[in-house]
């Protein structure tokens, strides 16, 4: 009767990468103090606590097997499995009765190796150093039996490597799945980051509050001690910093970019600039005494460009940082000036309109004081000779207020219908009249000709 598909359904596992060195790793450390028990005490050491420490690894192990790779996946997963087999392991040296305290130290010490080793190959040669010491020292100390004794020391020396292997594996594993958990979430991190840039940059044309908003958000993900925003004025030599995480209140600052190297040298090549040692960078040379003084380290330049327009650029400069800035953090800088310069220059315009707008309101303020302060009598028509300005002046003349000529015709001013005729003529003719010697007419009476002199605009 053949065997069920499913009864060979855990080969592919064991084969797979992951899985399968912790399967067979797993197999060999219990190999190995199996055979620790059995040479260092004899078989009847199974019946003890030895052995039921090997059947729960064993029983342990099929479950891992049973589990599959959604077992190891879990979060802890390998933390777990690397107290309960060290406790494991502990159990069974225990009862394996070995004279003298060493191979327990040496376990102990081989963990602790694994424990500060970075990478496998240090932890076996860690161990290695660890298992030729014990080696010298039992030679040179111990009076046994030399057959016992080699097939002790091979026994308890190839245990050592399996516990390196092992351990070394779970802990080098773990701290794999530490940086790709840590590293998901960084990226998590930045996505939400780069969002809120690009809310607040399409949800606002208030371009100091969308520059204090991305420079506050990139601090927030990168260990910096000053980020900044720099616009570019029409001369080449100043630009503007627009905002600054160090002091929000800045808006419109000038500044002297011949005193900023590393800008000019984003703005001349289009590119990001990085500057990893400030002491030995050749580009920072005119400011090193500055930057010296004010103990910035390093710094990272990104230009701001709008199609083919230079804008300004984003400038980090750190002084605490142990490292200089890294790929992931100038590839995150990059994302977010590229996912905001359109706003950006959107938000530009909006300012640039608003400033003209004002410089136009102040305009029409002043000519409205003049107008409304001279002692000339002053009045303004539209071309078809509708009144839609009267000063002072003209309110005491006529003997009208304002609000009662405003919208009427100008030739109800004047006193005789063929001078009205004239007057209308020629102001559609020629759109203005400077001067003309008209009687008018006031509220309560006519001024004759010649005491009056009008003209209108």
């Amino acid at each position: 009767m053949p065997f069920p598909r499913s009864a060979f359904a855990t080969a592919p596992l064991i084969r797979s990468g992951h899985f399968g060195r912790l399967f067979l790793l797993r197999c060999t450390l219990l190999l190995d103090l199996a055979l620790l028990l059995n040479t260092e005490s004899g078989p009847e050491a199974f019946l003890g606590y030895g052995g039921a420490a090997l059947l729960v690894l064993a029983a342990t192990n099929m479950l891992l097997l049973a589990g599959g790779l959604d077992l190891t996946r879990r979060a802890g997963f390998p933390l777990v499995v690397a107290t309960t087999d060290t406790l494991l392991s502990a159990i069974v040296i225990f009862s394996a009765r070995i004279d003298g305290p060493e191979i327990l130290f040496l376990f102990a010490m081989v963990i602790f190796l694994v424990a500060l080793g970075s990478e496998m190959k240090r932890i076996v040669m860690g161990t290695v150093a660890v298992a030729a010491v014990y080696w010298w020292l039992g030679t040179h100390y111990r009076q046994e039996d030399g057959a016992r004794m080699l097939a002790a020391y091979l026994g308890r020396v190839t245990f050592l490597y399996c516990v390196a292997l092992y351990f070394g594996y779970l802990v080098i594993d773990a701290r794999q799945e530490k940086e790709r958990y840590e590293s998901k979430e960084r990226e998590r991190r930045e996505l939400r980051t780069i969002l809120d840039i690009i809310e607040t940059a399409t949800s606002s044309l208030d371009l100091h509050r969308v520059m204090a908003t991305i420079v506050k958000k990139i601090c927030e993900v990168i260990q910096t001690d000053r980020c900044s925003v720099l616009f570019l004025d029409k001369s080449p030599d100043r630009g503007w910093v627009i905002a600054s995480s160090d002091s929000p209140e800045v808006d419109m600052l000038p500044v002297d970019l011949r005193k900023y190297p590393e800008v000019q040298e984003a703005i001349t090549t289009r590119s990001s600039v990085i500057v990893d040692d400030i002491e030995n960078h050749p580009l920072m040379e005119p400011v090193r005494e500055k930057l010296r003084a004010i103990r910035f380290s390093s710094l990272l330049v990104v230009p701001l460009i709008f199609q083919d327009e230079m804008l300004g650029s984003l400038l980090l400069r750190a002084a605490k940082r142990k490292q200089a800035f890294g790929e992931e953090e100038i590839r995150f800088c990059q994302t977010v000036a590229g996912a905001s310069v359109s706003a950006l220059k959107n938000a530009m315009l909006y300012r640039q309109v608003r400033m003209e707008a004002d410089n136009h309101r102040s305009t029409a303020e002043k000519l409205r004081n003049i107008l409304e302060n001279s002692m000339e009598i002053i009045l303004t028509t539209d071309p078809e000779g509708t009144i839609t300005d009267f000063n002072r002046s003209a309110e005491s003349t006529f003997g009208y207020s304002r609000d009662q000529v405003i919208g009427r015709p100008i030739t109800e001013l004047v006193a005789t219908d063929m001078e009205r005729r004239d007057f209308l003529a020629k102001l559609r003719r020629s759109g203005t009249i400077l001067e003309r010697s008209t009687a008018v007419r006031r509220s309560d009476r006519i001024i004759p000709s010649g005491a009056v002199r009008t003209g209108a605009w």
